[in-house]
């Protein structure tokens, strides 16, 4: 309510102005600058009767002198400071009226905007964690054949690069989004650990799949062998998650 009566006030404020403006320039223009700034001017000492000039006196050469030295010019506004000065005002109005249109212009195209804006949705209720989990879970233990087949074949090096690969496209296929800043590993460790992982498993396959990709050093059988250790180890135990959870909800029931 009080954003709404400020608002009301700025237009009711605004819309005043403009009506003042209006009038001031309907009337400056309805008269004339000569007529505004032209007038009687200082009074002037005015002979008394006693002192008029006789006709006698009025056609003399010293009455004559006297009358057009005693004449002062009108004032006019034609003078270039006047026209200057009425130049000026008349284009600070015009900026003032063309700030105060656009004012209102722009506060009646927020309010029709806002009118037709529709309603604001529900903010969506965060995913279930415990729901993503267990697809994460689901789609390892789908793809665990297709992960060691390819841990067991071409080179060491790109075999153990390939298996840590795929526990990626296996989050990705589950829906599990990747957040924007995660690199490859990060988001792999942090899928790894919502399903609850052999955590062991997971760290020592993590420092081979880094050696392996980063690192000069020889990656042999060996590796591949400790690799697909940790691999089993980490399927096993989510196997046996599944098997548990599966479990309890079948036997949840009367």
């Amino acid at each position: 309510m009080g954003a709404r009566r400020e608002s009301t006030t700025a237009v009711v404020a605004v819309l005043g102005a403009v009506l003042a403006i209006a009038f001031l320039g309907t009337w400056a223009a309805s008269i004339g600058p000569g007529d505004v700034l032209t007038g009687d001017g200082p009074a002037t000492h005015r002979a008394s009767p006693s002192e008029s000039p006789t006709p006698s006196d009025s056609g003399s050469p010293t009455a004559r002198r006297t009358d057009a030295e005693g004449q002062r010019p009108e004032p006019s506004g034609d003078h270039p400071v006047v026209r200057a000065l009425l130049t000026v005002g008349e284009v600070a109005l015009a900026a003032l009226w063309l700030y105060l249109m656009y004012r209102l212009l722009r506060w009646l195209w927020e309010r029709w905007t806002l009118r037709r804006r529709p309603d604001p949705r529900p903010a969506e209720v965060a995913f279930d964690v415990l729901e993503v989990a267990h697809r994460v879970a689901e789609e390892i233990h789908r793809d665990a054949a297709r992960q060691r087949e390819l841990l067991l074949g071409g080179s060491p090096r790109n075999a153990i690069v390939e298996c840590w690969h795929r526990f990626e496209q296996q989050a990705e296929t589950a829906g599990l989004p990747r957040k924007q800043w995660e690199t490859s590993s990060e988001f792999t460790l942090r899928m790894l650990d919502l399903v609850s992982a052999n955590s062991p498993a997971v760290e020592r396959l993590a420092v081979l799949y880094r050696e392996a990709r980063f690192s000069d050093h020889p990656v042999g059988e060996h590796d591949r062998a400790a690799a697909l250790a940790d691999l089993d180890a980490i399927h096993a135990a989510l196997d046996s998650a599944l098997s548990g959870s599966s479990g309890g909800s079948s036997g949840g029931g009367p």
